[in-house]
């Protein structure tokens, strides 16, 4: 009995250090928004009215992969990363605004259920089209491109990873 205990003891402890999972490999940017920070009705705000005017910037992405239904079976935290390119993918460095994945209002984690609209969107079929927030991406304001990815995981030591996507340059207004 003590041998199956230091064995399923170990197989715990290595299936937390392995990076099991997956992910979406066809996650593109489709485009790059300027929008008002206050007139954003995605966004859950914290402080009472009136909101803040701030010009941030909102990126639609498509994958055919239902990210709801990969947050709620998976029990995976979603999040995403947005910089600079770099051969070993994204170098974080854009200030993320609200650092959540929406799909219209919804919010992409494991705690929410899907709404009606939701369920009709995933019923047509890919590709899904979900938005996140960052500070206001200007043309050209860095030295190279600029690249969004997925990650995530959950308390099993399960890793959610996507593909590198390339950003368009120049917000679309």
């Amino acid at each position: 009995m003590k041998n199956v205990l230091v064995t399923v003891g170990l197989l715990s402890l290595t299936a937390c250090s392995l990076p099991f999972g997956g992910g979406p490999r066809d996650i593109r940017v489709t485009s790059v928004t300027d929008v008002d920070y206050k007139n954003q009705n995605q966004i859950d705000f914290v402080e009472r009215p009136p909101h803040p005017s701030k010009i941030i910037s909102r990126v639609d992405f498509t994958t055919s992969t239902d990210l709801l239904a990969l947050a709620i079976n998976k029990d995976y935290n979603v999040v995403f990363a947005l910089g600079l390119c770099s051969k070993d993918g994204v170098i974080d460095n854009v200030g993320h605004h609200v650092g959540q994945l929406y799909w219209n209002k919804l919010l992409i984690e494991p705690s929410s259920k899907a709404t009606p609209e939701y369920a009709a969107a995933i019923t047509k079929g890919p590709p899904f089209t979900y938005q996140v927030y960052v500070d206001r991406l200007v043309p050209n304001q860095a030295d190279g491109s600029l690249c969004f990815a997925l990650a995530g995981g959950n308390m099993l030591g399960f890793r959610l990873r996507s593909n590198v996507a390339v950003v368009p340059q120049a917000p679309s207004n």
